[in-house]
């Protein structure tokens, strides 16, 4: 059943009490659960999720304009549906885009190493050590990105993707809102990982279990939300001098 909304929609009744739909202060980290039909929106989102590219690419732009309703104050999911297909086109793309070319930059790593240990008993060792320098540049390229992620989705939406697509743009970003890019690392990061936790058990005894993580993935960018509302990809506009 809808949240019932008062007539100048400033409201919402959650059975109890008379709610504000309107951003107040700082949000907190699950402030999604305090807006109407919280539930509902997300567990319909993920179960839009659930169909390959077309899920996450809608995922992205629900996101965004959640993004944006926090951005101009309104504290409010976006009603589930696939009218945000379009707005999720850029960020998907660029995230796409830089994984198949690090993806290719590895397995041709990969490849060598491979081929170095091979080709001589005695580089055996040589090649072992090559290929834990390579672990180790995949761990900090994770790093690199999780720390670039809120520029690449934000940058994306608001600068297109041939821009998005220039790293050292995103770096820079990513350094001009460093609290903010570190916020987001960090939420990305520990969100996933208790999502592993919690879904990991639930695909050993479950058939099929391993696509909870898909219906609880909106609840994990919702968290991102407001971080993404403040990041600046513009310079603040300079005060008129009196």
């Amino acid at each position: 059943m809808p949240a019932l909304i008062s007539p100048d929609g400033r409201w919402w009744w959650d059975g109890q009490h008379w709610r504000s739909r309107l951003v107040e202060g700082r949000l907190d980290f699950f402030w999604f659960t305090d807006t109407p039909d919280w539930f509902a929106r997300i567990a319909v989102t993920g179960l839009i999720g659930l169909i390959p590219i077309v899920g996450a690419i809608n995922l992205f732009g629900w996101t965004l304009t959640a993004t944006e309703m926090v951005r101009n104050g309104w504290k409010e999911l976006p009603p589930p549906g696939f009218q945000y297909l379009e707005r999720g086109v850029n960020p998907f793309v660029v995230g796409f885009v830089y994984g198949v070319v690090f993806s290719a930059l590895v397995s041709v790593l990969v490849v060598l190493d491979v081929l170095l240990g091979t080709s001589d008993q005695s580089r055996v060792a040589l090649a072992i050590v090559v290929g834990v320098l390579i672990a180790l540049l995949v761990l900090a390229a994770w790093a690199v990105y999780l720390y670039v992620y809120a520029a690449l989705f934000v940058a994306s939406d608001r600068l297109g993707i041939g821009k998005a697509l220039d790293p050292r743009r995103l770096f820079a970003l990513a350094r001009a809102n460093h609290a903010v890019s570190l916020r987001v690392a960090l939420v990305y990061l520990l969100m996933g990982l208790a999502l592993a936790v919690i879904v990991f058990p639930v695909a050993l005894f479950i058939p099929f279990g391993g696509l909870l993580v898909w219906l609880l993935l909106p609840g994990l960018y919702a968290t991102l939300v407001p971080s993404l509302a403040v990041f600046q990809v513009e310079p603040a506009p300079v005060p008129a001098s009196p």
